[in-house]
């Protein structure tokens, strides 16, 4: 990091602030042709970027141009800025985004000034969630996964309140959200599946987005939106470090992952009676080090831009770099909202506590939070070691994802052990290849999870009954092969055995560990069990129970690389099968 600052408002106005008002100028004057980093912002796979410029011109305009020379320019622009979007298209986040911005304009009083007649009737027509949502078939979603009821709730709410609308949908719409987490979890976590288990980002932050939008509206909090929002702070308090890193698994992490832990803290400050004892201190700390994190590592100054696609980094395809301009605008409005929540939490001159760092030191090293029950157990571990904080997630991910590095059952951290978005390595899972041709691992159905804490150690274990066939468009459960997998974190090392048992005429052709880490130096030491590192966060790997081992440097392609850039070094295991029956045991391990 560069100098560490104490305040959330001095990086927000010394450092946001000029990048958000130079980014305004800059759209404002590339107009309908404006480019970013050789990429046309306003594209066919740009689907949300209209309402997101309005939002932000509107937030830079009322907010950080208010008592300048530039205020009254500034205004003129907005109003051109506005009509240029208007004959955007819009799409649900786009829609959200677009309506905030008019929400905020109407607050300040300067909607009619801001906004023409004839904007406002094509603003009214294409700023609709009925767009996405059949309110004939019993307000049934179209095509979007269940996340989407929170953002039309917030657009229905919204255009409740500009007047376009009369009240009632918006309840309705909160409601069936509210359903789907009772239906598919009931321990307070959004599967955004119908019962497939992808409890990843999203799912922890949207009691934050949600309970967002209820103060936002004037509208009181559920209970049950509070106590969700309580579970999900609890997660992020236990992530929390000095470095400014949040979620590291699942879809949209890297910058995103990041900001979800400052959404959620943010948001319960406001909400008020989250916290306990000192844990709002270290919610305050946590997100003013994300804050910064996100200005240093995220914001690529040579760009002018956030960088989640170029120099070694990658991200998933939904954020690919066609949304360049939209991305920007989402991350600063989110660092902003995360701003005003402390802000009227009563923190907005605060400063991060001396004792952050021992604040920090003091947080549990070993937390388990289960997020569904039923057929089939999910969860989440969170260890820390040594300033290190892995996350062990035990979900399942559904279509597309099931088989993604981001969401398999593997110790995951930041900067450490990073897994290449919307790619199948398959790292850190042994992988069984059967003579047949189907390629097995153990993921996605657990069917138990159990913890336990042991003589400074921390143990996970996980029985699943069918493993998963790789390839298809969803899991698939294959009958045939059992095992149990545990996995034992000690300080400075994590191994994981896995004792798989092959049914009465199950052949198996062999089984496969692929290890991907950042670390470079590679040396195999001679009884080829251990690969060792000269340089890098992980020390070592080791396996047991497999025959062969290959050390290579990783190629210098984009399918190798990290939200915060490249792995360099790939380790493949692999042991023959054929002939084997019964119980089979492979073990891997890694020194820190």
């Amino acid at each position: 990091m560069e100098c560490v600052r104490n305040r959330m408002k001095d990086l927000i106005y010394e450092n946001l602030r000029p990048k958000m008002v130079s980014l305004f100028w800059r759209t404002a004057e590339g107009g309908r042709d404006f480019v970013m980093e050789g990429v046309p912002v306003y594209n066919d796979k740009a689907q949300f970027v209209g309402g997101k410029v309005i939002n932000m011109s509107c937030y830079v305009v009322l907010e950080l141009l208010k008592g300048t020379k530039d205020y009254e320019r500034g205004l003129k622009t907005l109003k051109e800025v506005i009509s240029m979007a208007a004959d955007l298209p819009m799409e649900t986040w786009g829609i959200l985004n677009g309506v905030t911005g008019l929400y905020r304009l109407r607050q300040a009083g300067l909607l009619e000034q801001a906004v023409t007649r004839e904007t406002m009737e094509r603003l009214k027509r294409s700023l609709d969630w009925r767009t996405f949502v059949d309110i004939e078939d019993h307000y049934r979603l179209i095509g979007k996964p269940t996340n989407y009821y929170g953002v039309a709730f917030g657009i229905a709410k919204y255009r409740e309140l500009l007047g376009w609308e009369k009240g009632g949908h918006s309840g309705e719409l909160l409601r069936r959200l509210m359903e789907h987490i009772d239906r598919y979890s009931g321990v307070g976590y959004m599967d955004e599946t119908a019962g497939d288990g992808r409890f990843d980002r999203y799912s922890i932050l949207i009691p934050g987005e949600i309970i967002s939008l209820i103060m936002a509206t004037g509208m009181e909090a559920p209970e049950k939106i509070r106590t969700m929002l309580r579970k999900s702070a609890e997660i992020f308090l236990h992530l929390a470090d000095e470095k400014g890193l949040g979620f590291s698994y699942g879809r949209s992490i890297g910058a995103y992952g990041d900001t979800a832990a400052m959404e959620v803290l943010s948001a319960a400050a406001e909400a008020g009676g989250i916290y306990e004892g000192d844990e709002e201190e270290l919610a305050y700390g946590y997100s003013v080090r994300i804050l910064q994190n996100l200005l240093d590592f995220w914001y690529d100054r040579e760009m002018q831009s956030v960088n989640m696609w170029e120099k070694g980094r990658r991200t998933d395809g939904y954020r690919n770099k066609n949304r360049i301009l939209g991305e920007n605008m989402s991350l600063f409005m989110q660092m902003v909202n995360s701003y005003e929540h402390w802000v009227r939490a009563g923190w907005q001159e605060r400063e991060v506590t001396r004792e952050y760092g021992n604040l920090v030191a003091g947080i549990e090293k070993y937390f388990f939070v289960p997020f569904a029950g039923g057929q089939y157990q999910r969860g989440l571990a969170i260890v820390r070691d040594q300033g290190h904080v892995w996350s062990l997630p035990m979900i399942g991910g559904g279509k597309k994802y099931y088989g993604m590095d981001p969401y398999l059952p593997i110790p995951q951290e930041n900067l450490v052990l990073d897994q290449v978005p919307d790619e199948s390595h398959g790292n850190l899972v042994p992988e069984l290849v059967m003579e047949d041709g189907r390629v097995l691992r153990p993921v996605s159905f657990f069917d138990s999870i159990e913890t336990k804490e042991q003589e400074g150690a921390f143990l996970v274990i996980c029985r699943q009954r069918q493993l998963c066939l790789m390839g298809g468009e969803g899991p698939e459960a294959a009958e045939g092969v059992r095992v149990v997998t545990e996995y034992l974190f000690r300080s400075g090392r994590i191994t994981r055995k896995d004792e798989f048992e092959l049914v009465s005429g199950q052949r198996l052709e062999k089984i496969r560990l692929t290890q991907l880490v950042y670390s470079t130096g590679p040396r195999l030491e001679k009884e080829e069990s251990r690969v060792v590192f000269d340089r890098g966060e992980i020390k070592g790997l080791s396996a047991l129970g497999y025959d062969t081992c290959r050390v290579e440097a990783v190629p210098e392609e984009r399918e190798f690389s990290t939200p915060r850039g490249r792995l360099k070094t790939r380790v493949i295991w692999e042991k023959d099968g054929r002939g084997l029956e019964g119980k089979i045991t492979v073990e891997w391990g890694i020194e820190s």
